[in-house]
């Protein structure tokens, strides 16, 4: 569940990445960007206005001011 079989099949993209909280801000883009080359990263820190429009080619990193993923990274 939520990991591409095919890069044409819509409903098996994956669209969150638990496992990445933790994570370095950048080994977790990398690590996105792999599973999903279609997206663009956006970086945010804790604290700062998450933008409020919905993009289905953007994925979310909120990290804190160690650059460490705080939050699950999501496409919106």
């Amino acid at each position: 569940m939520g990991r591409a079989a095919a890069a044409g099949d819509g409903d098996s993209l994956k669209t969150a990445w638990p496992e990445l909280v933790g994570w370095v801000e950048l080994n977790a883009a990398f690590q996105i960007n792999r599973d999903r080359p279609d997206v663009h990263v956006a970086f945010y820190m804790v604290g700062t206005q998450l933008p409020t429009d919905h993009d289905d080619l953007r994925v979310i990193i909120v990290s804190d001011a160690g650059t460490v993923v705080v939050r699950t990274p999501v496409v919106g």
